[in-house]
């Protein structure tokens, strides 16, 4: 990550100890633009630490393995032993395959169907149990490398993966077809769709200007035959109330909400102003282990 125009922000409770890594579980989320971890402490149920560092410059995939020599020489006692640690990496290039027809053998042949060949990526995997789903996606050598380097008992998991799963989850029996998950990355967005339990939909948009952005939500309501009148959108991601992105949610959507933080968790009270929605993805790939 570039040392330059470092956005950073960062909450500890008081009951947090360095030397205490070992109690924790640690998750790490990578992207193109951003490192963000927290700290969990299992025995309490409660997420006692939480750090972002992001860049507006937009980095090579080939310099992402160096955020995480960065993150270390921000915070050297992240080279510790930990209970457990998560790796989430962040970006566009997975697939998913019902599981009742995944091959492992042949996941490579699945992702380069509907993924250009990537230089220097492994072909990783995440078997989403609760969905039945199997999310194939590249992944930079060089960060498996250095995550392994680090933390030898990593376990990796995509974006996509925790995202929908998680929401599968946390959303079972408590939501109608109508209801769109619309989460927002840096050019990307996720729409998920439910149907009787059941993921019905996914897909990502890659997007520049804003008029895509709203344009493609539209088209995936409509693909998926939903009244517009009457369709739930729940927002997560990188969105607030001051971004433009909102502002046409506001002007063409009847029915939106930020989703709401996953109150079967505890938080420590430094955590208070945190935009849980943006980082929902972080705070619930423990639900996915």
């Amino acid at each position: 990550m570039s040392p330059y125009k470092i956005k950073h922000t960062g909450f500890y409770d008081k009951s947090f100890q360095e030397t205490d890594t070992e109690n924790y579980i640690l998750t790490v989320s990578i992207g193109s633009r951003s490192v963000v971890f927290n700290l969990y402490d299992p025995e309490n149920r409660k997420f006692i630490g939480f750090e972002t560092f992001s860049s507006d410059e937009l980095e090579k995939t080939s310099t992402i393995a160096g955020q995480l020599d960065f993150l270390l020489k921000k915070r050297p006692w992240l080279n510790s032993s930990f209970y457990h640690i998560n790796l989430i990496f962040n970006n566009d290039l997975s697939t998913l395959i019902p599981q009742p027809l995944f091959d492992e053998k042949e996941k490579a042949a699945y992702l380069r169907f509907n993924q250009p060949g990537q230089k220097n990526n492994s072909v990783e995997c995440n078997i989403m149990k609760n969905m039945q789903l199997a999310n194939v996606y590249f992944m930079p050598v060089r960060v498996i490398n250095k995550a392994i380097e680090i933390w030898p008992e990593v376990k990796f998991y995509h974006y996509s993966s925790v995202l929908i799963e998680s929401l599968g989850i946390n959303f079972k029996n408590k939501t109608e077809n109508q209801t769109l998950f619309v989460n927002l990355r840096d050019e990307v967005f996720d729409v998920v769709n439910f149907k009787e339990g059941k993921l019905n939909f996914y897909n990502s948009f890659r997007f520049k200007a804003v008029e895509d952005f709203i344009y493609f939500m539209l088209a995936a309501i409509e693909q998926l035959q939903l009244n517009p009148e009457e369709a739930r959108i729940v927002l997560s991601g990188n969105m607030d109330k001051s971004d433009e992105k909102y502002e046409m949610v506001y002007r063409y959507i009847r029915h939106f909400e930020f989703i709401e933080r996953n109150e079967t968790f505890h938080y420590s009270y430094v955590m208070e102003e945190l935009n849980f929605a943006k980082y929902y993805v972080e705070f619930n790939v423990i639900l996915c282990e």
